[in-house]
């Protein structure tokens, strides 16, 4: 074997059966070695005598020397395991990803203990003649330093021979799928490559422009923003009038509420079929007509436009399935400390690096152990400075001196950790424990669940900013308001605290009893049942996301169909069709449906600080983006494991575009999402990454077995990397959730597709002033694709700046809420690198309200302050709100079709109409 191959670097992966030799080898070598120390060592108190410093009994026992001796042995044995084994986790670990880096600590952190233990056998020896309190001292540190590399090192080597076993035995099957890498991004430099004579910001719009083969550029392109049901329907509504609009369009791009529509729609017309599941009846909706005004389907969407939960029953059933989540969610994440912390016991009473006195007093650290942690530090302080001292020109030995100095910095804090650390949280959580009163020990648990369970509901709340105006006194007021700021914000802090300090307090209480029978026993029950709960069932499954889907879906996914008896009816779809993204994700004659998402990215500057996602859009024919890359959707159904598949439907689409609360949320990020993950009160889901599948090596490469196929299931590690806020652009999944965490209005997705001619309709109630959300997306598409906007006169849509009403007038009370038009328009400017250099025209609906509305809506707006900005987190709407937002959608569609007409014909905007501030209730769109 090269030694290359021992020492690889990044690429030299050997074939199969080399790689299975050498685990085989390293499983060898260490059996061999540990099998001669046992036959022959005779001292069964060795590591006694290893840490036991100057204050242990002398002279040593008989047979000490023989065994420091037979040690060697052992040494050769687990040293060459260690190293076989850690170069097998380097195979399997792709380059540029965390566990590579942890896997070459491993390697080094073994070397560092096979060296120390040398020394500290060559210290012992030396002390068996003349056992002086120095000597004693530098064993104790060389093997404090052994046993803590080992335990990295050995837990490396196994992983990597586990994995290298398992992949060298698994048949490739599959190739590559056809795709489109991530533009211009080489794993080891974030910030991409330039060419000659470019600069970084031509060559990241250049690579923002990105598209798959095929996909169409220039046309018309609509935009449906977010905002969950109140953009949902304020879309719906607008989509009526601006019909043949939308038809004459490219593309048709939603996000999160507006995917709602979008989604309602594509489900409406496709021809698609489940084989097992014929329609009720005939489909009969064409492009024209589906969810027409008056329609049977937008009649079904109105009766259950409260889709989460329209009865008691049903609301009892979703704080069930919330409560479900909590309880798993939190199982998931502290049965690993009880577990954990057994371990951790059972290892101190083996290797007692730290004492336990019997007494409970404190477990004051070992001089070795000090002495152990200060040379590790001052060699990684020296190899530093060294590093330093190297010219530019030996790059090489510069870099592998910095490295192995962050290394052993890393090993010191390990050792920090191991006798510092953990010893002092253990006792210090056994004497809160001994002074706290047994009846608080018992009920804390279930107070924790209870204000987990209560925090969760609060912070899903979060963004129901209503005013508050119907309070009867200022102390009503006052309890109205503080849940949406003040006291919402203290119950999620509290909350997040406790948790965490339980977590830490029931990993430290079972270190003490230094892994006695009875909790060895129940800790490897505990590991039966995480394997299983964290092992088998898909961790999606435990939040909220798979409620939601199924939710949306019976809502909005509804075909209109004539049945035998010639009756035309809405029928629903049923629960067992899977509406497959690549199939019923477009529909003729209609515009192409983009769903856009956010895959969350952090750390590694794959992304700017605060904005912490990229794009990641789903469609009937490509999934991804430019910065994960592309792969067709068709076959990237057909390469991923099953439960994948039911996040690649339509409704799928829908909710992961959705997911507005999630444990990760891109630019839109919260402290408190760490209560989310904790609780199971999240949304979004963890989706293939298509650079990582687009990266895999052909079946004939002699490196394909190493390469990491999809997992079966989202497994534990997923939920804690959701707890931990871990995600890297090198992972096989990428969290992937609400579209607005990127672009709440999705016009980055149609500047990035040249459209010429936009429409966006903007539910997002901004708080005023300025058109925030508006604002965001053309900061986005300057930085991102060097489009830029220039806005006609966006003021006039200002809340507050229109016409006001008289004093006197029953509705002067909507001053400071009237704009003086809901439209705002500008000129699209698209640089050169966008290969479509150009204008284009942008037309930005907003849902606003101006005088000339309609009466019953100027009524309504006067009943309800909060409207037309109800809170995102309100997902329970009546009848009267469904009504009031789909009419003000049509008002607005309305709005820019006159608009355009009089410029068609060279008149001037309408700014007078027959609205209630003449007292005329003017007739029904569409009489």
């Amino acid at each position: 074997m090269r030694w290359r191959e021992l020492l690889p670097r990044a690429g030299e992966v050997p074939g199969r059966g080399r790689a299975a030799s050498t685990a085989v080898a390293a499983v060898l070598l260490a059996a061999l070695g540990a099998g001669v120390y046992l036959a022959f060592a005779a001292d069964s108190g060795i590591v006694g005598r290893q840490l036991g410093g100057r204050g242990q009994p002398l002279p040593f026992p008989p047979g000490t020397a023989a065994t420091l001796w037979w040690d060697f042995a052992l040494i050769a044995g687990y040293g060459l395991a260690v190293l076989l084994g850690t170069t097998a986790a380097l195979w399997v670990c792709q380059p540029g990803t965390a566990m590579h880096e942890v896997a070459r600590f491993g390697r080094i952190a073994g070397l560092v203990a096979v060296v120390s233990d040398v020394l500290e056998n060559v210290f012992l020896l030396v002390a068996t003649r003349d056992p002086a309190p120095v000597l004693l001292e530098l064993a104790t540190a060389a093997a404090v330093t052994k046993f803590t590399g080992l335990l990295p090192a050995l837990l490396l080597a196994l992983y990597g021979i586990v994995l290298a076993l398992l992949r060298s035995a698994r048949p490739v099957k599959q190739d590559p799928p056809d795709g489109v890498c991530s533009a211009a991004l080489n794993p080891d430099d974030p910030d991409g490559a330039c060419e000659q004579g470019e600069t970084t910001a031509a060559t990241r719009w250049r690579n923002g422009y990105h598209l798959p083969a095929g996909e169409p550029t220039g046309g018309t392109g609509f935009a449906l923003s977010g905002g969950g049901i109140r953009s949902a329907s304020v879309a719906l509504g607008a989509l009526q009038p601006l019909r043949q609009r939308l038809l004459g369009a490219q593309y048709l791009v939603s996000v999160s509420g507006g995917g709602y529509t979008a989604g309602a729609l594509v489900q409406a017309l496709t021809a698609a079929a489940g084989p097992k599941e014929a329609p009720a009846g005939r489909p009969i909706a064409t492009p024209e007509t589906a969810f027409g005004p008056g329609s049977v389907e937008e009649d079904h969407v109105r009766r259950h436009v409260s889709y989460l939960a329209n009865t008691r029953a049903e609301l009892l059933i979703a704080l069930g399935v919330i409560a479900r989540g909590l309880v798993l969610s939190l199982f998931l994440v502290f049965a690993p400390a009880v577990v954990l912390g057994v371990l951790t016991g059972w290892l101190y009473q083996q290797v007692p690096l730290t004492a336990f006195p019997a007494d409970g007093s404190y477990p004051a650290p070992r001089l070795g152990a000090l002495l152990s942690l200060g040379l590790t530090l001052l060699f990684a302080a020296v190899i530093s400075l060294v590093a330093r001292w190297i010219t530019p020109a030996k790059p090489l030995l510069r870099q592998i001196a910095r490295r192995l100095s962050s290394r052993l910095a890393l090993l010191a804090a390990l050792i920090a950790l191991l006798t510092l650390g953990l010893p002092a949280l253990a006792w210090l959580a056994d004497r809160l424990l001994t002074l706290t009163p047994p009846s608080i020990t018992l009920g804390s648990p279930f107070v924790a669940l209870l204000l987990t369970y209560v925090s969760a509901l609060a912070t899903m709340g979060w963004r129901n900013r209503k005013v508050v105006t119907k309070a009867r006194d200022s102390l009503d007021a006052l309890t109205a308001a503080l849940p949406t700021s003040l006291t919402q914000r203290l119950l999620v802090i509290i909350t997040t605290t406790v948790l965490a300090l339980a977590w830490l307090l029931l990993f430290a209480s079972v270190i003490t009893p230094l892994g006695e029978p009875d909790l060895l026993w129940s800790a490897l029950g505990l590991v039966v049942v995480l394997i299983v709960v964290g092992g088998l069932i898909d961790e999606t499954s435990l939040s909220l996301h798979p409620f939601y889907r199924e939710r949306l879906a019976r809502t909005f996914a509804v075909r209109r169909v004539r049945r035998a008896d010639g009756q035309v009816v809405a029928a629903p779809y049923p629960s067992t069709e899977r509406s497959s993204l690549a199939t019923y994700g477009h529909a003729d004659n209609f515009p192409r449906v983009v769903f856009a998402a956010a895959a969350n990215l952090t750390g590694e500057g794959r992304t700017s600080p605060g904005l912490g996602a990229v794009s990641y859009t789903m469609s009937s024919g490509w999934v991804g983006g430019p910065d994960v890359g592309w792969i067709e959707t068709a076959r990237l159904q057909e390469s991923v494991p099953a439960r994948f598949r039911r996040d690649l439907t339509v409704q799928g689409a829908v909710a992961i575009s959705g997911a507005a609360f999630a444990s990760s949320m891109g630019r839109a990020s919260r402290w408190y999402q760490i209560l989310l993950a904790l609780s199971g009160a999240r949304l979004g889901t963890w989706l293939p990454n298509p650079d990582v599948l687009l990266r895999c090596p052909p079946r004939t490469d002699r490196a394909a077995w190493a390469y990491p196929t999809l997992p079966h299931a989202r497994r534990l590690p997923y939920l804690l990397r959701e707890v931990l806020g871990i995600h890297s652009h090198a992972d096989r999944l990428l969290h992937v959730t609400d579209g607005g965490h990127y672009d709440n209005l999705g016009l980055v997705e149609l500047f990035r597709r040249r459209c010429t001619t936009i429409y966006c309709i903007d539910a997002g109630a901004d708080a005023p002033p300025t058109a925030g959300g508006l604002a965001s997306a053309l900061a986005l598409a300057a930085q991102e694709l060097g489009v830029r906007v220039t806005l006609d006169d966006p003021w006039r849509a200002e809340p507050g700046g229109g016409e006001p009403l008289e004093p006197e007038h029953p509705l002067s009370n909507l001053n400071s809420r009237l704009s003086e038009s809901p439209v705002i328009t500008g000129t699209i400017h698209y640089p050169p690198e966008s290969g479509q250099a150009g204008v284009g025209r942008l037309i930005v609906a907003k849902a606003l309200l101006w005088r000339d509305l309609p009466y019953e809506l100027l009524s309504y707006a006067a009943h309800h302050p909060e409207f037309p900005r109800d809170g995102t987190s309100d997902q329970f709407f009546d009848d009267g709100k469904f009504g009031a937002y789909t009419e003000l959608g049509r008002q607005l569609a309305e709005y820019v079709v006159s608009r355009e007409l009089a410029e068609a014909a060279g008149l001037p905007e309408v700014t007078e109409g027959t609205g209630a501030p003449d007292g005329v209730a003017p007739q029904p769109a569409g009489s």
